[in-house]
C-alpha cells in the first residue's frame, strides 16, 4: 500500500485568506468608528474650538491660518484642511470630526504599509494596527473639541515619515524627509518629529563622512539646514503656553512624573485603574519603549539609517517617549486619578503600540513572529473595541450636554440659560459676539445643514 499522505495546507491561499481577514476587520473598525462620529458629534462649536477657529473669525489669512499657535503647539496643516471643510459646510463642527476620523482611516492605511516596508510577517496579526488606529479610547476627537491638528494630522505625516526613510533615490527621500518634517513642526504634537529626525540625519551624515560620499553628506546637511530654518520660523512670534494653568517646574514631587507616564500608557492599552498594579503595568511597557530605543539606536549606527526598519522602530519608541514625558511635565500637577487618562492623549500615543507590534512581526523566527502578534492583537481588542462605564458617561456628556445648549440657544438665543438648562459650558466664558457673527453668516449651529 501507498503512504497516505496528507496534502500540505497552500501557503499562499493561507496568506491571501489572513489579508482578507486583516482587511474585513480594517473596514470593520473604520465603519465602526464613522457610526460612532455620525452618532455623536453635534455641530456646535465647544470650548477650544471657539479659539482654534479665530484665524477664520478675524478673516485671517491661509499663512495665518497654519502657523496659529493654541496652546504649546501650532495649527498647521490640519488646520489647514479643517478650514477647507469650514469652507465647504459653513463651519459645521461635525465635519471636524468626521475629518478627525478619515484622517486616522488614512493614517492606519499608511501605518499597515509602514509594517510591510519593515518587513513585518502579513498573517492576522496585521489587525493589530487598525485595532491600534481606530482605538475607541480616543472618543473625545470625535465628540469634544475635535482638531486634526492634535493628533491625527501628526499621526498621518509621522506614518509617510516612516515611509519616506526607505525611498531609494537619495535626493528624494531627503527632500521629502525635510518637507514632511516642516510640516510635522508646525502640525500639533507632531513637533517632536522636528527632534527625531535631526538626529537620524545625523547619525547618516556621519557615517555618510566615514564612507567619503560627499555628495550624500551635501545632501543630508541641506535636509539639515531647511529643518534648522523650519525651527528658526516656527520659533518666530512664539509664546510658551502651557495648556493648563498652574503649570510648574519642576514639580514637587518628581517621582509623580513616571507615575504620569506610566498610568499613560496603561490607560493607551486599556489597563483599567490608577493604582500601584497599574502604574507598575504602564512603567514596564514604558520600559520596554526605552529598551527599543536603545537596541535599535546601537542597530542604526552599526548599520545605518536609511531604509532600516530598527528606523521606524526607534522614531516611534522615541515619538512616545517624548510626548508621555512632555505631557507629565505640563500636566502631573493636575493628580493621577483622571489626568493620565485623558482621551486625547490616546491618539498621539498610537506609535508606542506600533513600535511594540513592529518588534514582534520582524522577529527573525516567523512562526514565533504570527503567533506573538495575533496574540498582541487579541489583547488589544478590549481596549480598543470597549469602551468603560465612565468612558460611556463622557460620551453621553457631551453629547447630551452640545446638542441640549444648542437647542436651548437656538429657542431662546439666551447662552446663561442654555448653559442652565443643559447643565454645560460650551465655553469657560461668554462667545456672544462669535455668537452673532455666526447668526449673521448662518454658520455651525445656525447652517440649516446639520448633517455633512
Amino acid at each position: 500500500m501507498k503512504d497516505i499522505i496528507s496534502p500540505k495546507p497552500d501557503k499562499k491561499a493561507t496568506r491571501w485568506i489572513a489579508l482578507g481577514t486583516v482587511a474585513l476587520i480594517f473596514l470593520g473598525l473604520a465603519w465602526h468608528q464613522h457610526r460612532f462620529v455620525d452618532h455623536y458629534a453635534v455641530n456646535v462649536l465647544f470650548w477650544d474650538q471657539w479659539d482654534f477657529y479665530l484665524p477664520l473669525f478675524n478673516g485671517q489669512g491661509l499663512w495665518d491660518t497654519f502657523c496659529y499657535q493654541h496652546g504649546p503647539h501650532r495649527q498647521g496643516l490640519g488646520f489647514l484642511v479643517a478650514r477647507i471643510l469650514a469652507d465647504i459646510s459653513g463651519w459645521n463642527s461635525r465635519w471636524d470630526a468626521f475629518g478627525v476620523s478619515f484622517t486616522l482611516i488614512g493614517a492606519a492605511g499608511l501605518g499597515l504599509l509602514v509594517a510591510r516596508r519593515c518587513g513585518a510577517y502579513a498573517g492576522l496579526g496585521m489587525a493589530s494596527v487598525p485595532l491600534l488606529f481606530f482605538n475607541l479610547r480616543q472618543y473625545e476627537m470625535f465628540v469634544g473639541a475635535s482638531n486634526l491638528s492634535h493628533g491625527a494630522m501628526p499621526m498621518l505625516l509621522f506614518m509617510a515619515c516612516c515611509l519616506a526613510w526607505f525611498v531609494r533615490n537619495d535626493r528624494w527621500r531627503l527632500a521629502l524627509l525635510a518637507s514632511l518634517t516642516f510640516l510635522l513642526i508646525f502640525t500639533g504634537f507632531g513637533l517632536f518629529v522636528g527632534l527625531i529626525v535631526p538626529v537620524l540625519l545625523l547619525v547618516e551624515a556621519v557615517q555618510t563622512v566615514r564612507a567619503r560620499h560627499w555628495g550624500h553628506a551635501i545632501g543630508i546637511s541641506a535636509a539639515l539646514l531647511a529643518i534648522g530654518a523650519a525651527w528658526l520660523l516656527f520659533a518666530r512670534g512664539y509664546q510658551f503656553a502651557p495648556a493648563v494653568d498652574g503649570f510648574r517646574f519642576p514639580y514637587e514631587k518628581p517621582w509623580e512624573y513616571a507615575y504620569f507616564v506610566g498610568l499613560m500608557l496603561a490607560n493607551f492599552f486599556g489597563i483599567p485603574g490608577h493604582g500601584p498594579g497599574t502604574i507598575a503595568s504602564g512603567l514596564g511597557i514604558g520600559a520596554m519603549l526605552i529598551a527599543l530605543c536603545g537596541w535599535h539606536g546601537w542597530q542604526l549606527v552599526r548599520h545605518g539609517v536609511a531604509r532600516s526598519c530598527s528606523t521606524v522602530i526607534f522614531s516611534l519608541a522615541a515619538y512616545a517617549l517624548l510626548y508621555c514625558a512632555n505631557t507629565a511635565f505640563g500636566r502631573v500637577f493636575l493628580g493621577l486619578e483622571q489626568a493620565p487618562a485623558a482621551s486625547r492623549y490616546v491618539t498621539l500615543m498610537v506609535p508606542a503600540g506600533l513600535a511594540i507590534f513592529l518588534q514582534l512581526a520582524t522577529l527573525p523566527w516567523k512562526r514565533l513572529a504570527c503567533w506573538l502578534t495575533i496574540a498582541y492583537a487579541v489583547l488589544l481588542v478590549p481596549g480598543s473595541c470597549f469602551l468603560r462605564s465612565e468612558d460611556w458617561s463622557s460620551v453621553r456628556w457631551y453629547y447630551e450636554g452640545r446638542k441640549t445648549w444648542k437647542s436651548v440657544y437656538l429657542a431662546t438665543h439666551d447662552e446663561a440659560l442654555a448653559a442652565r438648562k443643559a447643565n454645560f459650558l460650551i465655553y469657560p466664558s461668554s462667545v456672544a459676539g462669535r455668537l452673532q457673527y455666526l447668526e449673521q453668516h448662518r454658520l455651525n449651529l445656525f447652517n440649516a445643514e446639520d448633517k455633512p
